[in-house]
Parts: structure tokens; C-alpha cells; sequence
């Protein structure tokens, strides 16, 4: 689709054939939405699929509490379980069903845009070559490290299972006047997370405005060598269609990197999601009780 965009232009600028840049168009329409309807369709599986593991992982979370002992929910708060089963469980949906269709076009259309460049022209590719090592860099700035993540996922965790139990305690507390160390348990776990996620949102700040102004002012950057050297380039109307390319294919490199950035985060999430529902699994098998299977008792007698 992107390749007959290339060629309806250059029938329309370069060659001035309407007649053939009207088919040419056409077609360019009918491909990209094809595109579209592919996409759609296989968002809507992949949602499907992300459902039925949701679904799945709830109801082995509700077999393992019919049969976890009774030190489990001594050591976990019930706010705390409900909050890593529900929430986990929504978040591996949340990976699969965007991070499969997501990731094909994330890692293949930006290799597919760097070769239409080079059809384009040598000047066109180099320029989009160079774009993507530098938004390659720039998105590898504002990835967190493994450590930190995992360090403000948890406190997220802990964030939101004390605010469960903050609210069933209200009553209580006002009622029955009960310790209120839940109350300060739950303003550390609010001091904790806004510490991590202002850390985090300032680490990033400075790179995604670089990024943002990079992919925004492309072209008002580009526009400045190319006044000093119009006459040695090409004729305008060659260096007008290689502009209006490399302003659509930046744009498709835009889109691309920030799928990419969606991507690494399911990833990101997805991981810490499976690992933290298989550690509460693993815990609830830990002291299980046990279940005899005797229906009929030879005496009655106490001893």
C-alpha cells in the first residue's frame, strides 16, 4: 500500500498522469484498507484468546483458594489476593491481546519502510536510515530498567491491595475504634509509588521530548541544507515527492516506534504478571488441606 502511495505520487507530481494516477490511487485505497480489515480481524481473535486465558487463570485462582490452608490467609491479606489474581489476570489479557497483532507490524514495518526508501531514492533511505538509529536510541533511553520495574510494579501492588483494605476497615475504625496501623500502611504504600512513578516520568521526559521534536520537525530540519544545495540535488519536483515521502514513511516510523514502547510494556507487565499469579499458586499448595475419603466408619466408639 505504501509503495502504490509512492507511485500514485510520482504519476501526479514527476509525470503529471492523472488517468494513471487515478488507478494507481485507487488501488493504494483498496490495499490499505485490506490492511485495516486484516488487522481488525486479528485483534478480535487474539481478544478472544486474551479472554479465555483471563477466564482461566480466574478460575485457577478460585480452585487453589478451595484448597489452601488456613496459614495462607493468615500470611496474605484477602485485599492482597483478590487484587494479584483479578488484576494479573487482566493484565496477561491485556498482553495477549494487543502484543499479537501489535508486535508483527512493530518489528516488520519499519524494516518494509527503510526498503521503500531506498526505492524511493539513496537520499531518501540514508535519511530514514539514520532516523531510526537515532529513535532506536532515543526509545531505548526511556525504557526503565528489569530492576526498577520490578521494584515500581510491586509497589503498585502493594499500593492497591492496602486500598482495599483501607476501605473495608472504614467502618471499622470509625465503629469499633480499631488500630489504624492499616491507615499508615496504605499512606506509605501513596508515598512509595508516587516516589517511583515521578522518578520514572522524569527519567523520560527529556528523551520522548526529544523524540517528539526528532519525528515533528523533520522536515524543518531538512529544510534548511536543502535551500543551500537545491540546484546541485535534483529538479524540484524530484526533491518536492522525495519530501512528502520521507514526511508520510517518518510518520509510519513514528507510529512503529510508539508500538514498540506498547510493546516492551506488555512484555513488561505480561512477565511480572505470570510470575507474581505463579508464585500465589505455588503459596497456596504450600500446608494444603487434606481431604480424606472414607464414607463408612467401623465403630462409632470416641476412642
Amino acid at each position: 500500500g505504501y509503495y502504490l502511495i509512492y507511485k500514485f505520487l510520482d504519476k501526479l507530481i514527476i509525470n503529471s498522469n492523472l488517468s494513471g494516477a487515478e488507478s494507481i490511487a485507487l488501488k493504494s485505497v483498496i490495499t490499505l484498507t485490506s490492511g485495516a480489515i486484516f488487522y481488525f480481524v486479528s485483534g478480535m481473535f487474539s481478544h478472544i484468546l486474551g479472554f479465555r486465558l483471563e477466564t482461566n487463570l480466574r478460575k485457577r485462582g478460585i480452585d487453589g483458594l478451595e484448597k489452601a490452608s488456613f496459614r495462607f490467609f493468615d500470611l496474605n491479606p484477602s485485599g492482597q489476593i483478590r487484587k494479584i489474581i483479578d488484576d494479573n489476570a487482566a493484565q496477561t489479557h491485556q498482553v495477549v491481546a494487543h502484543m499479537i497483532p501489535d508486535s508483527s507490524q512493530a518489528i516488520i514495518t519499519p524494516v518494509l519502510v527503510l526498503a521503500l526508501g531506498f526505492i524511493v531514492s539513496i537520499r531518501v533511505g540514508i535519511i530514514l536510515l539514520a532516523l531510526t538509529i537515532i529513535g532506536g536510541l532515543i526509545l531505548g533511553a526511556m525504557m526503565g530498567e528489569q530492576e526498577f520495574m520490578k521494584i515500581y510494579q510491586e509497589s503498585l501492588s502493594k499500593l492497591s491491595a492496602e486500598t482495599v483494605e483501607y476501605v473495608r476497615g472504614m467502618q471499622v475504625v470509625k465503629i469499633f475504634k480499631a488500630n489504624v496501623e492499616s491507615f499508615k500502611r496504605f499512606y506509605k504504600a501513596i508515598k512509595d509509588y508516587s516516589k517511583y512513578a515521578y522518578d520514572y516520568s522524569l527519567s523520560c521526559k527529556r528523551p520522548y521530548v526529544l523524540y517528539q521534536w526528532l519525528f515533528f520537525g523533520l522536515i524543518a530540519i531538512l529544510i534548511i541544507p536543502i535551500v543551500y544545495f537545491m540546484t546541485s540535488l535534483a529538479s524540484a519536483e524530484v526533491i518536492l515527492l522525495e519530501l512528502i515521502m520521507i514526511l508520510f514513511l517518518s510518520g509510519v516510523l513514528f507510529v512503529s516506534f510508539m508500538r514498540m514502547m506498547w510493546y516492551s510494556m506488555y512484555i513488561s507487565q505480561g512477565n511480572y504478571a505470570v510470575d507474581t499469579l505463579e508464585a500465589l499458586y505455588e503459596d497456596m499448595q504450600k500446608d494444603k488441606l487434606v481431604h480424606g475419603n472414607i464414607n463408612n466408619f467401623k465403630n462409632y466408639n470416641i476412642e
